[in-house]
């Protein structure tokens, strides 16, 4: 019975202590804001015109919806035409299609140590979304600080692109926040 009892005891002591000696701040938030860079490895070459679906999809909100995040009100960014300094479509190139290790190290750095004070981002970029057609038409991405690189197919069967395809590719493949809260 006594044994039972300093068995409580102990738990609620741990449950307090826990409590108080764990910062508020692990517990207080969570952000939503994406910050994303976008490469199209196409634009002088493809007749479908991916970048404005992408642009025109964020502007009327139906990423929004689709993938939960507000482009508009919630702080999120998606670098497209003011690319961070560095994050060329020849190093987009070296990282996804050729698998050069060196330079997706060199990504990863760009990523982690971007800086935009005219946009209040200073921890960092949360990935990079790219798009190709090499061996089809099809996006990928790599989260910042990470090594593995996702990619997923646009179509299927020689079936022609539509901007539902590339909105939820865009969807499935955008990074999610790696920045602290």
């Amino acid at each position: 019975m006594i044994y039972m009892d300093l068995k409580k005891v102990f738990i609620i002591f741990v449950v307090i202590f826990s409590f108080f000696w764990c910062p508020a701040s692990s517990f207080a938030e969570y952000r939503s804001d994406r910050l994303v860079v976008w490469v199209n490895l196409e634009k002088d070459h493809d007749a479908f015109n991916v970048d404005g679906v992408i642009v025109n999809s964020i502007r009327s909100g139906r990423i929004d919806l689709e993938c939960g995040v507000d482009w508009k009100d919630g702080g999120s960014m998606l670098y497209m035409k003011k690319r961070p300094v560095g994050i060329t479509n020849d190093l987009a190139w070296k990282v996804f299609l050729k698998k050069d290790k060196i330079a997706l190290r060199h990504l990863n750095y760009l990523l982690k140590s971007f800086r935009d004070a005219e946009n209040g981002v200073d921890e960092g970029l949360d990935g990079i979304v790219i798009y190709s057609n090499k061996n089809g038409p099809h996006m990928m991405n790599l989260v910042a600080g990470k090594k593995k690189i996702k990619s997923y197919p646009l179509t299927s069967n020689n079936a022609s692109l539509t901007a539902q395809d590339v909105e939820e590719a865009f969807c499935i493949l955008l990074p999610p926040v790696t920045r602290a809260p």
